[in-house]
């Protein structure tokens, strides 16, 4: 199938989110604006330890400052404000019972360090559920480093869930080593940390995670929170 009208219709609404520490980059992320004129959706670990945030929209050299308005750690989702976007048409979310195994899926976003925005398709392989009910999309598609915060949406561009890089089996020890400071093991002058992190960063297993959509905390509170300048906060890992 041909997607160039839908990407070009979604590309205005999804931005690379970048975390700052100082005047440092400390990680970059997707996000997209969502529901609602001023809203973006991300994950929380983008943000995560951040002391400020700042996204870029695709094609442009225009930086946006963005403020964390929710954190939603348990679905590892979070919501920011951003101004000065009124001409961007935020993503519409996919009805609730049209979601089911098997319907193509799109999702765009920022994968490792490009700064083009990158489209992928997929199928939605699976809807799984855990010990305590949540709910996980399992899509077959090529979820990168970077991709965490972008849309997954259905063939006309409406969102079904927030893509999330970080899920993957054996999370608990790949995130040690993620957290391993380099230069901790090298062998006769080669930094194994930086080695055993590109794997990391790198490797497929054709098979991605994404937060359906909803998870994605009430507009209603946002409005609220970020009327009382919410500023974002440090948080140590």
């Amino acid at each position: 199938m041909d997607y160039s009208d839908i990407v070009s219709k979604i590309t205005p609404s999804i931005a690379k989110v970048f975390s700052l520490v100082g005047d440092n980059v400390v990680g970059t992320g997707s996000g997209f604006l969502y529901a609602k004129t001023g809203v973006m959706v991300t994950c929380d670990h983008v943000i995560e330890g951040s002391q400020s945030l700042l996204c870029r929209f695709s094609g442009e050299d225009k930086f946006y400052t963005v403020k964390i308005a929710l954190r939603d750690q348990e679905h590892d989702l979070a919501l920011l404000k951003i101004d000065n976007v009124s001409e961007r048409i935020p993503l519409p979310r996919a009805r609730q019972e049209d979601i089911k195994v098997g319907m193509q899926i799109l999702f765009s976003g920022f994968p490792l360090s490009l700064e083009a925005l990158t489209t992928h398709q997929g199928i939605l392989s699976a809807i799984t559920e855990d010990a305590v009910g949540v709910t996980t999309y399992l899509i077959d598609g090529t979820v990168n480093s970077g991709n965490s915060g972008c849309p997954l949406m259905n063939t006309k561009g409406e969102v079904i869930g927030v893509v999330n890089a970080k899920r993957r089996e054996r999370h608990d020890l790949l995130s040690k080593v993620e957290k391993m400071q380099l230069g901790a093991v090298s062998l006769h002058g080669v930094d194994l940390v930086e080695i055993y992190q590109a794997l990391i960063s790198n490797v497929q297993l054709g098979i991605g995670y994404a937060v359906p959509a909803s998870y994605i905390p009430e507009h209603k509170e946002l409005i609220e929170k970020s009327s009382s300048s919410m500023q974002p906060k440090s948080k140590v890992k």
